[in-house]
């Protein structure tokens, strides 16, 4: 007889073998129960996480698309402190709110201004570019608010899951104005764009802000 003969007998054998410990099946049918509800458990509150994060962007998106007076940058923090009671998170959390346009001569969106909460710094036209196939077409004259929102998201569990950043991208236009304006708080006039080569109105102003999160358009 030679070695396959003997090895495929032995692998016959215990097949058919029906013989066994409860306690030693019990421990291992039971480890593998705990890791899938605890995987189950994890990804779910993940999941969660991801959609409360989206539904409180949307309720920021849509708080700002019903100004009619021109907002701030105390304005944008206190909507970063909603966020963080709407989405109950216990992790850092930064918004970012962009007013854009559509530049016909340029045939691109531009930045008419933008206020970044946290450490997260105000969208420049440079980087709009990046994220412009995000943006619904808009006719000339057309404004739409983009509300980001950044979510630190932490595993209770190491089963896969890493410590990451939940974003949002929401766009939304202005109901009831044709554009959000905003203000400096500098003594000037708020406006819908800072930049008056581009805003051809009366209500306009320099650019000259000295606050880093409110990024100036240079793209001009």
């Amino acid at each position: 007889m030679n070695i396959l003969t003997q090895l495929r007998h032995a692998t016959g054998h215990f097949l058919r073998n029906d013989r066994g410990a409860v306690p030693i099946e019990g421990v291992l049918a039971s480890t593998f129960l705990i890791w899938w509800y605890i995987a189950s458990f994890q990804f779910f509150d993940a999941f969660r996480q991801k959609n409360i994060d989206q539904k409180g962007a949307y309720t920021i998106a849509d708080l700002i698309s019903r100004e009619t007076d021109a907002i701030n940058a105390d304005y944008v923090e206190g909507l970063n402190t909603l966020y963080d009671f709407l989405t109950t998170s216990r992790l850092p959390t930064t918004i970012r709110v962009t007013s854009v346009f559509w530049d016909n001569d340029e045939n691109k969106n531009k930045v008419a201004w933008s206020y970044g909460t946290g450490e997260t710094p105000g969208l420049t036209t440079a980087e709009l570019q990046t994220v412009a196939n995000r943006i619904p077409n808009m006719a000339i004259g057309d404004y739409t608010i983009v509300v980001e929102t950044f979510t630190a998201y932490e595993p209770m569990f190491n089963i896969g899951l890493n410590a990451h950043w939940y974003t949002s991208f929401i766009t939304t236009r202005p109901r009831f104005t044709t554009c959000v304006a905003w203000d400096k708080e500098d003594g000037s006039i708020p406006a819908c764009i800072y930049d008056t080569d581009i805003d051809p109105s009366d209500n306009s102003s320099d650019d000259n802000t000295t606050d880093t999160t409110i990024d100036s358009d240079t793209s001009t």
